[in-house]
């Protein structure tokens, strides 16, 4: 590769760089974390154990996450945090606004409604949290092992990061949203299941982290490194 392209790869978030898969992938992110944080108020049994219906979605956040991080590196990816944490508010909020409607009076499932929309304080608070921990943790871990290994090892990278930002995210969220409504074995009990199963999905679907990662890096002709990048999640 000549060097004109490797030194665009090493020092991409310092140029202008047109990506196109960057924008649907972020959007696909953005739609995975609103339905996920609308699944979490439900309770599912797996077994002899209890989780959220959202285990089903939001592991996934965690491989586009990193997907994103590996391939537009750490600096392009966190105004895709910050971006969905806004717009999941947005969502909140503007159900909130749909609630407090007056239903029509052909119109009889606002106790239904109301109940599978509303968003308590508890869990909002708790879904925000946790997700901001979680995914820096989880994108920092990336871009950090990414320049240390120098991009080997991508299934190491991946399945480490995630066992560090599933692990503030499970145990912030489990802690904050179900306090008062779940005893400590409970909560305990909810955070190992929720926390292994996710890990396996991450395991599980490492083959497509490659696919995904091989695929957007060739089409993009980028493949970023964080080695000057400053890593507050507030830019800088």
């Amino acid at each position: 590769m000549p060097n004109q392209v490797n030194n665009q790869i090493h020092h991409a978030n310092k140029a202008q760089v047109t990506f196109h898969y960057y924008v649907p992938m972020a959007m696909f992110f953005v739609s995975l974390l609103i339905a996920a944080n609308i699944l979490a108020q439900k309770l599912i049994s797996v077994g002899a154990y209890e989780v959220t219906a959202a285990s089903i979605i939001y592991p996934m956040t965690y491989v586009l996450a990193d997907v994103l991080t590996e391939v537009y590196g750490y600096r392009n990816f966190r105004p895709v945090i910050w971006g969905a944490l806004f717009c999941n508010i947005a969502f909140a909020l503007l159900a909130e606004v749909a609630i407090l409607l007056p239903p029509a009076s052909i119109w009889h499932e606002q106790e239904q409604f109301a109940m599978i929309m509303g968003h308590t304080p508890q869990i909002v608070f708790a879904s925000m949290v946790s997700y901001l921990v979680g995914e820096f943790m989880n994108a920092y871990v990336l871009a950090k092992l990414k320049v240390k290994t120098q991009g080997k090892h991508l299934w190491m990278r991946t399945i480490g990061s995630t066992v560090v930002g599933q692990a503030s995210d499970t145990i912030i969220f489990t802690a904050i949203a179900f306090y008062g409504i779940l005893d400590a074995h409970q909560m305990v009990s909810l955070m190992g299941t929720m926390y292994i199963l996710k890990i396996a999905y991450e395991v599980m679907v490492t083959p497509l982290v490659y696919v995904l990662t091989g695929f957007l890096k060739r089409r993009e002709n980028v493949d970023i490194f964080d080695r000057d990048t400053n890593f507050s999640p507030f830019g800088g």
